[in-house]
Order: structure tokens, then C-alpha cells, then sequence
């Protein structure tokens, strides 16, 4: 019996056995060799009832910790007083042998560690890499777009330009559509004249110099207005 036991305090309602029976069964359990994984708060409470007389009223919740206790004190327990046998070569033999097998386990975590820490270094030159390539790819298409917002830029200017240069051309060929029919009406008084220069005796130079200079006027006017 450990002096845990006795020792132990229990908070809340007050229980129906004692804590220092449940470490007697535990230990008597132990000894008896069952496995220590079989031993719960049921089997304690079974053992309680029938060999104490304790009654069936025990809560396995509030057991279950009293029995958790018990079993992991005594085993460690049993566990140190088994170990107390070994003589001291046996015991020096496991230490260095645990020293050893300590060394080789710590180096092999080193090296995983070192391996690791390479794999993240290569890892983070990679993913360096591929941002500065990133970046250097958004420059271009920012680049891009902007050269080809100028070139949308001018198309509309050249656009803007067309469509005055094409509302120039149709005022210009209306007026020289103007231009035609009042020459061609000054080319039809120019004919009257001469009919009537010729109903009244006028000579063919005086004819000819009349219709030359309606002739030259009209060409001087078309002249002017494509100009």
C-alpha cells in the first residue's frame, strides 16, 4: 500500500468506499498478474462489492479516477522495484547502450533536419524566382497595355480626323455641285449672246473672244473650289 493513498483527499460529494481499497484491489490485481490495460472501474467496483461489501451504488465516473491513479502509481512502482534487481553491470550496460542508441537517433534527426532545411532553401529560390518572373511578366503586360491604349488613342484621333476630313469633302463637293449648275446656266447665257450676236451681224471674233472668256471664267472657278 503506497501512502498516496492514505494521503489522497477527494473533493465533492463524499464517497461510499474508501480510496485506500480501491489501491488494495488495484495491487492485489497486479500481483495476481492481470493486464493492466484489463483493470477499469468496473472490475474495481466488482472486486469492491464482493470483497468489501461495498454497496452497488458507486458512480464509475468519480471511480475511474480514483482506479486511473491507483494503477499508473503501482505500476511505476512495480516497474522501479523490478528494475532495482538488475545488477549494476547489466545497468551500466543499458545506459551506454541507451547513450548510443540516443546519439544515433539524434543524428539521425539531424540529418533529416539538415535535408529538410536544404529542400526549404531550394524551395524558397524557387518560388524567389518564380515572383521575380512573375513581376517581370506583369511590367510587360502593364507595359503592353499601356502601348496599346495609345495605340487605341491615336485610332481614335485618326478616326475623329476621317470623319471631319470626310465631312470637308461632302461640304466641297456640294458646292462644286453648285459651282456646276451656275456654270453651267452662265454657259447657257454665254450661248444666248452669241445667238443673238449672230441675229444682229456681230462678227466671229467678237463671238469667239465672248465664249473664250466665259470659258475661261467657268475653268477658274472649278480650279478655285478644288483648290
Amino acid at each position: 500500500m503506497t501512502n498516496n493513498a492514505s494521503k489522497m483527499k477527494h473533493r465533492g460529494r463524499p464517497l461510499s468506499y474508501q480510496p485506500e481499497l480501491v489501491y488494495e484491489v488495484v495491487e492485489r490485481l497486479l500481483e495476481n498478474g492481470t493486464p493492466r490495460a484489463s483493470i477499469d472501474a468496473s472490475l474495481v467496483k466488482q472486486e469492491l462489492c464482493q470483497t468489501y461489501g461495498i454497496k452497488d451504488t458507486i458512480r464509475l465516473e468519480s471511480l475511474k479516477r480514483v482506479v486511473d491513479d491507483a494503477v499508473s502509481e503501482l505500476q511505476q512502482n512495480q516497474d522501479r522495484a523490478l528494475l532495482s534487481t538488475l545488477p549494476e553491470t547489466v545497468t551500466a550496460s543499458i545506459d551506454h547502450f541507451m547513450k548510443g542508441a540516443r546519439d544515433a537517433f539524434a543524428i539521425l534527426v539531424a540529418e533529416q533536419n539538415a535535408k529538410c532545411q536544404a529542400e526549404a532553401e531550394t524551395r524558397c529560390a524557387e518560388l524567389q524566382f518564380d515572383k521575380r518572373s512573375a513581376q517581370r511578366h506583369i511590367s510587360e503586360l502593364e507595359a503592353e497595355i499601356t502601348q496599346l491604349q495609345k495605340d487605341k488613342q491615336k485610332l481614335v484621333e485618326q478616326r475623329d480626323c476621317s470623319i471631319a476630313d470626310a465631312a470637308y469633302i461632302r461640304n466641297q463637293l456640294s458646292e462644286i455641285k453648285e459651282e456646276v449648275t451656275r456654270l453651267r446656266g452662265a454657259n447657257d447665257f454665254a450661248q444666248q449672246l452669241m445667238d443673238q450676236y449672230k441675229q444682229y451681224g456681230g462678227s466671229v471674233e467678237n463671238q469667239t473672244d465672248v465664249v473664250g472668256r466665259g470659258q475661261a471664267t467657268r475653268r477658274e472657278a472649278v480650279s478655285s473650289k478644288l483648290k
